[in-house]
């Protein structure tokens, strides 16, 4: 009965949420993420395991070991993400993160810029509501939050990221595995959300996750604030590795730019497939073999977002989207306090009936007569 009540007292504490009505980019004037560039590109993993926690996470080599292979394979910044555990503020050379969540649905975050560790969580199931308070909780110690491996065992359902807010990135690689679904319905229901790619390693030498997906990030430095400034901005693009290592650096993205309408990349590299995608990841133009390719917005298109397939490497570029010129829309679930406290006075009541159910279980039970086993047993 403890050991119940622990485990639900956090789904009783946990606020009941109203959700903003998902609503697309909307606005006369188009803001480009590409728009002021600096000319140079940081390559960033954000999400790999160290040994911690009596490797229970299963991180297989020293959290500095991590970091400084990264940095051997030209990564200028090398993020350690341990569960629960800032590796920055244990003498490691990275930057202050962790992966927040030790629940069976996989629903993590990772928090990035992160001052201290939050210890909440759900951890059998998690609703809408719930994962909303999760992620505030969250982000009121952290710079930015990622949603990590969003189709991992169906953490975020595509309904429910429709409808979540407050968080800044969305883990569109990791390691192998591709979440463009999941991007689209955040950047289809008005949400300012931008990709990162990551390799979420726990061991420097599989070779299925270490050097697969990364970020490249357009900051004036590897330093903290200027690529947490950048990733807020939407200046950066992930990266899935498709081919050799030693090759992946050949296709980039020199420029993106917008006139008027249209929207034109051009790349260094390898002729590459262009591919335009735009509302609920309906694809609007596909250009084969080239290095430059341009679409013209449509007066129906909320967004649009950009995917290169090179012959090692594929793109994928945070969207051009629909803005009043002012402000990106940032909608705000807020807690509904009138089926909150409903719902924890409702926990309340049939907690103490469990209890008092219990406590009569236990009055009612018959005392066991030893003269008279001891005598039936002879």
């Amino acid at each position: 009965l403890g050991l119940a009540v622990l485990i639900l007292l956090p789904y009783a504490w946990a606020p009941v949420y109203r959700f903003p009505e998902p609503a697309p980019f909307t606005g006369s004037q188009l803001w480009n993420p590409y728009a002021t560039l600096s000319g140079r590109w940081e390559r960033a993993n954000l999400h790999a395991h160290g040994h911690a926690w009596l490797g229970l996470t299963s991180g297989a080599q020293p959290d500095s070991a991590v970091a400084a292979r990264y940095r051997e394979m030209g990564y200028a910044v090398a993020g350690v993400s341990d569960y629960q555990r800032i590796a920055a503020f244990h003498g490691v050379d990275t930057l202050p993160l962790y992966e927040h969540g030790f629940n069976i649905g996989k629903n993590h975050q990772l928090a990035i810029g992160a001052r201290s560790v939050d210890w909440f969580d759900l951890p059998l199931w998690q609703s809408p509501s719930e994962q909303q308070y999760v992620i505030d909780r969250v982000k009121k110690k952290a710079a930015l939050i990622a949603l990590n491996h969003p189709s991992s065992r169906e953490a975020y359902s595509l309904e429910a990221l429709r409808w979540l807010t407050g968080f800044d990135l969305i883990e569109v690689a990791n390691g192998p595995f591709t979440t463009e679904d999941e991007w689209d319905a955040t950047l289809s229901s008005g949400h300012a959300v931008w990709a990162i790619g990551n390799d979420d390693t726990h061991d420097l030498e599989d070779v299925r996750r270490t050097g697969v997906a990364w970020t490249m990030i357009n900051a004036a430095s590897a330093g903290q604030d200027d690529v947490l400034s950048a990733l807020k901005a939407g200046r950066s693009y992930a990266v899935l590795r498709t081919g050799a290592f030693e090759e992946s650096a050949i296709t980039t993205l020199a420029s993106l730019d917008v006139n008027n309408s249209t929207v034109t990349v051009h790349l260094n590299g390898a002729p590459s497939k262009i591919v335009f995608v735009g509302q609920d990841g309906v694809i609007r133009n596909t250009v084969h073999d080239a290095l430059t390719a341009s679409y013209e917005m449509r007066s129906d298109d909320s967004y649009i977002r950009t995917v290169v397939t090179s012959p090692h490497t594929t793109l994928f570029l945070n969207p051009v989207v629909r803005w009043n010129g002012t402000a990106l829309p940032s909608p705000v679930a807020t807690v509904n306090g009138f089926w909150t406290w409903t719902q924890r006075g409702a926990a309340v009541v049939v907690a103490a009936g469990l209890f008092w159910m219990f406590r009569r279980a236990r009055r009612a039970a018959p005392a066991t007569d030893v003269s008279r086993v001891a005598v039936e047993r002879a």
